[in-house]
């Protein structure tokens, strides 16, 4: 598209809308460095569209469909907890658990020749846990040889909601007249969520916990349930909404990070290393211990650049804004393509190679291009959980890397299922460190 019309392309989409996109990299950091209270971005329209539909369960879109003082209001309600620095590194040990987990199921599921075939499989089912256990303030047991029929439930539900936004996302919206498949398939897999999601919810309501002490492991549930001012069924949305983001977007960052590195063996080798350095033998990984783990930070941070879970970023634009030398009028949706920005040797030299070095100076961690590398999103619609997923993403490579060396059969797969993800199946091969 690009190369054909240039570095800004308008498109007419359904309805006549129109439709921006941006590859200056001058126009992307103009756009998301807008100043705004309440910054617009365009809906998961066919999600909106059945929440409008179900008033019974839902009062609002959820705080990522909602806009302007309603969204604002969901956003300070519901997230200060999750946000919160002081939240997730109280939460680190029970993570550590989760990691220690599932490092187990990749001890048990390799082959003869050390290699997890559908390792996405098992990376999903470690972020399902995870934010499970963040969000709802319990284990639900994915990680577990025999999983129980209600953690299936869960996991399959999730699976089947990504599957249908990716299906509905494409072409023209027939099941607003007409159910489609896909459409069907988002239903039953959101109130299968909703079901899922309301039992634990009812159960903690009659079990008067929500009166109790929080704790590390239920403090982010809690602060939900105590929410004020708001419906339950907020409630309940905000923690479906939660759970389906953090997952899949957990699970592929994984993959992709692990990929690069297994592909890149002195990257590999110098990060086992760094990691020995910081915590020698079997010494527990702490929050001290990440924080001095630069070159770890570095490997992510550059793995977000070349393989983004987001490969660009929407936003909804307030007032007439010139870019490129053309006016773009208020209302137009934007889409800010900065994945494939980052590709380009105008704004990152040797793009197309795998350098964590970029992002350090005299060894420490540094942040340039703060809106070309966005994987959380940015400004005020960042994404709550990115501390959380941070945090995981850097314990668990470093576990891995500590414990394995990591290799990858063949050339890594990508697609588009709303968001960028692995194409299955993904066999890493993890050969045991002789420490």
């Amino acid at each position: 598209m690009f190369r054909r019309y240039g570095r800004i392309v308008r498109e007419r989409a359904l309805w006549n809308f129109p439709v921006v996109s941006l590859l200056e990299r001058r126009d992307i950091e103009k756009v998301l460095k807008h100043q705004s209270k309440f910054p617009l971005r365009p809906p998961t329209e066919v999600l909106a569209w059945y929440r409008q539909s179900r008033p019974d369960r839902y009062t609002t879109l959820g705080l990522v469909n909602e806009q302007g003082e309603k969204w604002h209001m969901l956003r300070s309600v519901l997230t200060p907890e999750l946000t919160s620095a002081k939240t997730i590194l109280r939460f680190l040990p029970e993570l550590n658990q989760v990691i220690e987990d599932f490092i187990s199921v990749l001890r048990t599921t390799r082959d003869k020749r050390d290699v997890v075939s559908g390792f996405e499989e098992s990376v999903n089912r470690m972020g399902l846990e995870s934010t499970c256990t963040l969000i709802l303030g319990r284990r639900m047991g994915f990680l577990e040889r025999e999983v129980d029929a209600l953690a299936n439930r869960l996991a399959a539900a999730v699976k089947g909601h990504f599957r249908a936004s990716r299906d509905t996302f494409y072409g023209l919206p027939f099941w607003k007249v007409i159910p489609t498949r896909s459409y069907k398939l988002l239903v039953k897999s959101e109130e299968e969520i909703y079901d899922i999601v309301s039992d634990l919810v009812e159960s903690a309501l009659k079990e008067e916990r929500d009166s109790c002490a929080m704790d590390a492991v239920n403090s982010i549930f809690m602060s939900v349930l105590k929410a004020p001012g708001l419906d339950i069924r907020e409630k309940k949305a905000a923690i479906i909404d939660f759970i389906a983001s953090g997952m899949q977007t957990l699970g592929n960052t994984l993959v992709f990070v692990l990929y690069l590195i297994a592909k890149n063996p002195r990257v590999q080798e110098r990060l086992y290393e760094e990691i020995l350095q910081v915590a020698p033998g079997r010494c527990p990984l702490t929050a001290e211990t990440i924080r001095r783990a630069n070159y770890l930070q570095a490997c992510v941070m550059e793995a977000f650049r070349v393989l983004p879970v987001a490969p660009c970023v929407a936003r909804i634009l307030e007032s007439d804004m010139e870019l490129s030398g053309y006016v773009v009028s208020a209302g137009t949706v934007v889409l800010c393509h900065t994945w494939l920005a980052c590709q380009e040797e105008a704004n990152f030299t040797a793009a197309q190679e795998f350098l964590p070095e970029r992002w350090l100076q005299k060894g420490e961690m540094t942040r340039t291009s703060p809106f070309l590398v966005v994987p959380f999103g940015c400004g005020r619609r960042i994404c709550p959980g990115k501390r959380f997923v941070e945090q995981e993403l850097h314990l668990a490579v470093a576990k891995i890397v500590r414990e394995f060396h990591v290799d990858f059969e063949g050339e890594l797969q990508i697609q588009f299922e709303f968001l960028l993800s692995p194409k299955a199946p993904t066999n890493f091969i993890f050969h045991d460190r002789m420490n």
